[in-house]
C-alpha cells in the first residue's frame, strides 16, 4: 500500500506521470498508485506545467524539452491588477487567492502564456472549470463563461466582469 501523501506534494511537475492530451486514459501522481482523472490531468498541468519526454521505440528517454509554461511574477501582477480577484461571477476570492488559468489549454490546444490569454480563478473554480469542462472566452477584453451542456443545455454565455474599478484614461497610458 502506497504511503499518505503530505500537504503540498503538487509543488513540482516532477511529481505528475500523465496520460497524452486528448487520448483516452489517465494519469498517476508519483508514490500513488490510484489513477487521476484527465480532467484533474488538465487542471495540474494549468498550475504546474509540464516537461515533455520523447521516447524511442524501447521506450527509452530521448529527449526532455523545457517548461515555458507558467505565468510570471508580473504577468501575476497585471492578470491581479485587471481581474481584481477570481472572475467567476459571484465569487468574493482576492488575488492572493487565486491561480492564473489558461483560456486556451497551454499543452492540448497550443495556448499562449500572455495575459489576454489569462484570467484569474480561486482554487475552487479553477477546479470547477475543469471538472466539469466549463470554458472561457475572450472577446476584445471581456470574458466570457460557456457552462457545459449538462448543467446548460442551451449554454448561454456569462458575462466574467472584472473586479476592479476601471481607471481614468490617463492612468492607463502611463
Amino acid at each position: 500500500m502506497a504511503e499518505p501523501l503530505q500537504p503540498g506534494f503538487l509543488s513540482d511537475a516532477d511529481d505528475i506521470l500523465i496520460c497524452l492530451p486528448g487520448q483516452p486514459g489517465h494519469g498517476y501522481i508519483e508514490g500513488n498508485t490510484a489513477p487521476i482523472s484527465p480532467e484533474t490531468i488538465e487542471r495540474l498541468i494549468c498550475d504546474s506545467g509540464t516537461i515533455n519526454i520523447t521516447f524511442d521505440q524501447l521506450d527509452r528517454p530521448l529527449d526532455v524539452g523545457h517548461e515555458q509554461r507558467l505565468f510570471n511574477r508580473a504577468q501575476r501582477r497585471a492578470l491581479a491588477a485587471r481581474d481584481g480577484g477570481c472572475r467567476w461571477p459571484g465569487c468574493d476570492r482576492p488575488p492572493a487567492f487565486t491561480e492564473a488559468h489558461h483560456i486556451q489549454h497551454w499543452q492540448r490546444d497550443n495556448g499562449r502564456t500572455d495575459i489576454n490569454q489569462g484570467i484569474l480563478l480561486c482554487r475552487a473554480h479553477h477546479l470547477l472549470l475543469h471538472n466539469q469542462r466549463w470554458q472561457v472566452f475572450e472577446d476584445d477584453g471581456r470574458y466570457w463563461l460557456r457552462p457545459p451542456a449538462t448543467i446548460d443545455p442551451g449554454q448561454a454565455l456569462i458575462e466574467m466582469p472584472s473586479r476592479t474599478r476601471p481607471r481614468p484614461t490617463s492612468a492607463r497610458t502611463h
